[in-house]
């Protein structure tokens, strides 16, 4: 049987997810800029400390993703972390949903997902464009994927630079849905601490007022050997200090965040997710552009924020793809087929990215 190719761009839960689902019955390429997989799934490391400084953890809110994360944990990629919503004082309450967390780090989980896929990280697309029934993924070196087919996981204002850097224009309503869509941006300090911050377990903080959105234990979390803190500004502290030296960013976070412990010199970094909460959501969980070879766009900003929605607008998307292509769609894509969203606002969930 003659196989299709597919090119993922992106290797973050979306398109890993759908490269997944894809791989039974096409060639599938995932590529990436990032020197790793995962995307907002990150992990980071400085001198013997160890940081999530992403997504914080994961929850479960519909049928198909509670299937997915019970895979998950069985495979020993994801174990609870904690229940219900922790407060401004750490506190948690009992009644709400399970936190998940990466094992032993949020990465560890994308690198589960990756396992057995063509995935070539750095990578840079520079354009998309069609060619002779499908279409041409040009890379920052010059070289050229053919494919039958793309999905495209990246930040919806990257997804229509690739576009326009090949000459796509999508339909007025397509790039009128696109460009809808809206993102807030993210300043994550990571710092190595001389001792225990003096965050109770399960080692984090969702503060309600202040700069700070969300802070957590590296240690007590389990992520990291030694005492560290990942620290999330709010969209609005993030806004303002942008392009602010990374020292002054990071000592205005820390003296919010009143530590029982001081940073150790020279071990801190911060880094600027600018595209990390969706919060104005495309209502599909992904959209297939006009033409006669599938390009279609998926993400968190549209099957929903966060990581599950991450994960169904993967799934939708190679479901489409498969429709698109004539094929059936993996079984396992069928049966956790994401539905449209009834909002498109994003809920908060204080995961941070």
């Amino acid at each position: 049987m003659n196989r299709p190719r597919v090119v993922v761009i992106g290797a973050g839960m979306a398109g890993l997810t759908a490269a997944r689902h894809l791989a039974g019955w096409s060639d599938v390429v995932v590529v990436d800029k990032g020197r790793g997989v995962g995307g907002r799934l990150a992990t980071r490391r400085i001198g013997g400390a160890t940081f999530d400084h992403g997504a914080q953890f994961l929850t479960t809110h519909t049928a198909e993703f509670v299937d997915a994360v019970s895979e998950w944990v069985g495979a020993g990629a994801v174990v609870p972390w904690y229940r219900g919503r922790i407060g401004p004082s750490g506190a948690t309450d009992p009644d709400g949903h399970v936190r998940f967390r990466g094992a032993p780090t949020m990465n560890a989980l994308a690198k589960h997902l990756a396992v057995g896929l063509d995935v070539r990280t750095g990578s840079l697309v520079s354009a998309v464009r069609r060619a002779a029934n499908g279409w041409t993924v040009v890379l920052a070196d010059d070289a050229e994927l053919r494919a039958d087919a793309v999905v495209m996981t990246a930040p919806v204002p990257q997804t229509l630079a690739l576009l326009a850097a090949g000459g796509v224009a999508p339909t007025p309503r397509e790039h009128d849905a696109l460009a809808a869509v809206r993102y807030e941006p993210c300043l994550a300090l990571m710092t190595v601490l001389d001792r225990p911050s003096g965050l109770e377990p399960p080692g984090a903080v969702d503060p309600d007022s202040g700069p700070i959105d969300w802070m957590a234990d590296n240690q007590v979390k389990g992520v990291s050997a030694v005492p560290a803190v990942t620290v999330h500004a709010t969209a609005g502290f993030s806004h303002e200090h942008w392009d602010a030296p990374d020292d002054e960013i990071a000592d205005a976070l820390l003296a919010a965040a009143s530590l029982g412990a001081a940073p150790v010199p020279h071990a801190r970094s911060i880094q600027r997710w600018r595209y990390a909460r969706p919060f104005s959501l495309h209502a599909e969980p992904c959209l297939t552009l006009d033409g006669e070879a599938p390009l279609v766009c998926a993400g968190d900003a549209f099957g929903g924020a966060k990581v599950e929605g991450a994960q169904r607008s993967g799934v939708a998307a190679a479901a489409a793809v498969a429709t698109a292509l004539g094929r059936d769609a993996d079984p396992a894509a069928t049966r956790r087929r994401a539905t449209p969203l009834r909002a498109a606002t994003a809920p908060r969930d204080g995961t941070g990215p």
